[in-house]
């Protein structure tokens, strides 16, 4: 058998006899740390009140009285909010007088590619504005424009373009779930900022010819399909039929030239 632990007997009176009780060292609570004040109280003696035998003690007595008084705090008001930047994609003030409308922006650094390489600036507008398909995704924060084998991804916000996926990849990992209409593209460029009654399409050619041209649209025509350009968005060119035979041609044109110029041509 191994040998047993023996534990250390317990100091008697006699050891302890001229130690200072350990209780005795502590410091009594700051109440002013905390903004409390305890209850009066005859035992105890904070600063200002008075001890067992009725005396109240000077200032300064006791730890607490020798701490330093601090300042109030002050509260700061709530102050109205700043204008928004003016490059400011979104805000919360209904009152903004900055059109929802945008331009078509592709720009490389903004812009994902899984499954394509090589894709033009031209063949991205051609999709966008002509897609076969589109649904939206991410709950309603991009939409998605499938034309051949080429999907892009526009964001809502600011009609940017960030994402370029082959047809193969985007229906692959498509959710179950999503809102297939080719109405979606055209609220992509934001809502109309002519809403509201009496906002009409054009109803023939020469009439939507028309307000291209008050517009500043310069068509350069074709022998199928024309060109569209605008000197104030260089780089987008937008496909135009020469001789359209869709009687809602003029409808499908103007919800072309919003997607991808950001102008509304509605009335």
């Amino acid at each position: 058998m191994g040998k047993r632990e023996t534990r250390p007997l317990a100091p008697t009176p006699r050891a302890l006899r001229g130690s200072v009780d350990p209780s005795l060292r502590v410091r009594p609570v700051d109440w002013t740390a905390t903004g409390r004040r305890p209850e009066p109280d005859t035992a105890a003696s904070p600063t200002g009140s008075p001890s067992a035998d009725g005396a109240t003690p000077p200032d300064g007595a006791t730890p607490s009285a020798r701490l330093p008084r601090r300042r109030a705090r002050t509260v700061a008001l709530p102050r109205p909010a700043s204008p928004p930047p003016p490059g400011t994609v979104h805000t919360l003030d209904a009152d903004d007088p900055r059109p929802l409308p945008r331009p078509l922006r592709i720009r490389d650094e903004d812009i994902r590619a899984v499954g394509v390489t090589g894709v033009d600036g031209e063949r991205i507008v051609q999709a966008v504005a002509d897609p076969e398909d589109a649904w939206t995704a991410d709950a309603g924060t991009s939409d998605h424009f499938l034309r051949g084998d080429l999907v892009v991804q526009v964001r809502r916000a600011d009609n940017a373009v960030i994402g370029l996926f082959s047809a193969r990849y985007a229906l692959s990992v498509r959710p179950d779930e999503y809102e297939p209409a080719l109405d979606i593209a055209e609220d992509a460029a934001g809502p109309s900022t002519r809403g509201g009654q009496g906002t009409r399409h054009p109803t023939s050619r020469r009439e939507l010819l028309g307000r291209m041209q008050q517009a500043g649209f310069v068509i350069t025509p074709g022998a199928t399909h024309g060109r569209v350009t605008h000197p104030d968005h260089p780089g987008l060119v937008l496909p135009f039929a020469s001789t359209p035979s869709d009687r809602r041609f003029t409808r499908h044109a103007v919800a072309q030239i919003r997607r991808v110029f950001g102008i509304d041509l509605r009335r």
